[in-house]
Parts: structure tokens; sequence; C-alpha cells
């Protein structure tokens, strides 16, 4: 009985020792995480510690900086929000887009045969946006830009020029969108009005680097043909070689028509396009006047490069020629008086609509026409 009871309390000093033991042990663990999970006072100075936070946050900048904060004792930024995954910094697009194909054969009638629904179903699946919005997936962009479109009565100039700009200028790994402003019937049309409210509608759908002013009748010919941002202080002319023009033949260092490209801070320094120009002709020749009095510098997309001036050639849609302004020589000889006035600080229309379309963004706009002038025709 002796050995028996010897026995028994053996055992039960054993349990008991063991119980002790799982009890400190419970009680360690619950210590440990609540000063996990609460935080703590100290600083944080062991490897492990770092490493926690650089998991937790997945080595994010802010988590890097709350990490900074607390090791110096002050407080992280109050409401962070942390990215479990942040997304990778894409690689910027190469100068030269591996896309570029060379040389079209631009064909109105072809590009017309598609029907819309179709169109419109492979732009979006090539990444177009409603609103003629479209991201380069594959690379950072070095350009975003937007091409403003004057229009009225060009409906079917309007479908080929989408239908060819847009994989245009895809291939050339371009962040745009396409912003048409079209005026109504009643007045002359304002071709220089018409490029500011299109920039000035822009400027509130998004924060664009450079502007494109694109008459909807002119194709490029080949994308090698740069739509990049030309830099500050370099307005481009892009259109001086137009297939109506003496089968390709340059235009004259005077000539500014048909599209150029601006910064978004030349086009503002130079208070815009004129808006007296009312009919066709004059409101050209004045960008370039307002360009040069600002002392820039016009440029050409192959200048320095006269081996590869075909690249810069375009195609000219058909279309009734318009009656040239009888007084826009007068109006240009009086334009270094209207520089500071007349321009993007008087711009003056009435927006009947703005409608996010599949592959453009459509301004329509009432331009009111001076008193003075009469309205014999329109384009």
């Amino acid at each position: 009985m002796l050995i028996s009871y010897s026995q028994s309390f053996s055992v039960f000093r054993n349990l008991l020792v063991i119980s002790i033991f799982v009890i400190c042990l419970v009680l360690m663990f619950h210590l440990t995480s609540n000063s996990v999970h609460f935080g703590n006072d100290s600083a944080p100075n062991s490897q492990s510690s770092s490493l926690f936070y650089q998991q937790l946050y997945k080595k994010t900048d802010v988590a890097l900086f709350s990490q900074k904060s607390r090791d110096e004792g002050g407080s992280a930024p109050i409401e962070q929000k942390i990215d479990p995954e942040p997304k990778k910094k894409r690689q910027l697009c190469s100068l030269v887009s591996p896309k570029l194909i060379g040389w079209t054969n631009i064909s109105a009638e072809a590009i017309l045969k598609e029907k819309d629904d179709v169109v419109e179903r492979t732009m979006a699946e090539s990444g177009v946006e409603p609103g003629g919005k479209y991201q380069t997936k594959e690379c950072q962009s070095r350009s975003k830009i937007a091409i403003v479109v004057p229009l009225r009565n060009r409906t079917e100039h309007l479908q080929v020029f989408l239908r060819y700009m847009h994989p245009f200028l895809q291939r050339q790994q371009l962040d745009y969108a396409i912003i048409v402003a079209e005026q109504t019937e009643g007045s002359l049309f304002n071709r220089g009005a018409l490029m500011n409210v299109g920039f000035k509608e822009a400027q509130l759908l998004d924060n664009f680097q450079c502007f494109f002013f694109h008459d909807v009748d002119n194709l490029p010919e080949n994308d090698g043909n740069p739509y990049s941002c030309p830099e500050d202080g370099k307005p481009r002319h892009m259109t001086f070689s137009l297939s109506r023009w003496n089968n390709y033949k340059p235009f004259p260092g005077w000539y500014f028509g048909g599209v150029t490209a601006l910064t978004a801070n030349d086009f503002r320094k130079i208070n815009g396009f004129s808006n007296v120009y009312w009919g066709w002709g004059g409101e050209d020749d004045d960008l370039l006047r307002r360009i040069r009095f600002h002392k820039m510098t016009p440029t050409r997309a192959m200048d320095g490069y006269p081996s590869l001036i075909e690249m810069a050639r375009y195609k000219t849609l058909t279309h009734k020629k318009a009656e040239p302004s009888p007084i826009r020589h007068k109006l240009l000889r009086e334009g270094t008086k209207r520089l500071k006035s007349d321009g993007l600080k008087d711009l003056t229309y009435k927006k009947l609509a703005l409608e996010l379309k599949p592959l453009y963004t459509k301004v329509l706009v009432e331009l009111q026409q001076p008193a003075n002038r009469k309205a014999p025709g329109q384009h």
C-alpha cells in the first residue's frame, strides 16, 4: 500500500508540474500577442520587427515611411491607404514603337465598308474607352495627347477619320483622347473658335500634355510620322506635304494649317487661336504670327531629316472647297493689336451637349456671330 501510495503521489506531482509549465507558456504567449497587436511605445529595433513590417506592407513606400516614423519616435501618417499588392511601375515606352507598320494606302471606301457596330466592338477590344480615350497597356507612354477636331456637316469624313486614326495612334503607343468640337448651323464656320472650345473642354476632362489641332480631312499616311508631344517653345506643323497640294509638294514655311501640335503651356501662352475669323481662311496664318510674336520656333515633323520627308505625307479626303473670307487679310494685318484679348481669354460659346461617344468625345456648341457679318454660306 505504501508503494502504491508513493507511486500515485509521484504521478500527481508530475502532472502538477506539467500543468504549471503549460499555464506559464499560455500566459507568455498571451502577453506577446498583445504586444504585437496593440503596438509598443518603445521603438522596434530588432531585425525581426523590421521584417514583420516589410512583410505586412510588402515594402510599399507608405509602409517604409511608417516604419521610419516609428523608428524616429514619431507617429505614422493618418488614414494611410495600404495597397496590399502595389502596381509595378511600368517601363517607359521606346522612342520608336515596335508596332509601326510604315506607309498605308488609304482608301476611304475600304475604311467605310465595315459596319459601325463591328468597328466599335473591335475598338473597345483594343482598349478604346467611351469618349475616344486610350491608354497603352504595354508600357508607360511618353506622351499624353488630345486630338481636337473642328467639325460641321462632315459625318462621313469623321467616320473615316476615327476608324483610321485610332489604330494609327495606338501603334505609336500613345495615351490619347479624340475631342470633336462641332458647330451648329446659323452662322459661318469658325475653325479657330472651335479649336479653342476643344482645348477648354479637354482641360476639364484630363490633364493633357499637348494638343494636336487636326482637320478631319487630313490623314497621315505613315505611322512613323510622330504624334508625340513637341518641346515647349517649338510648336510643330504636321501637314506640310498634302496629296491635294501639287502631288505632295511641301508647303512653304509661311503655311501653318491642316494639323498643328502645341504643348498646353505654349497654347495658353499665345492665347490660343483667334476667334474673329468667320468663314474659310486666316486663322492658321494668325496662329503662326502669334507663335513668332512670342519668340517661339515653329518646326516641322522631319526637320533636319530631308530623306525622311515622305514619312510626313498626308492624304486629303475630297470635299467641296469653301469660299474664302473676303476680310481675312484685313484681320491679319490687325492681328497683333488683338493678341492679348482675342483668343482663349474672350472665348464665348453655348455648350448644347457633351457626349462620350464610343470613339470620341462630342462637344456640340453654338457660336454667336457678330451682327455686322452676314452668313452667305458655310462649311
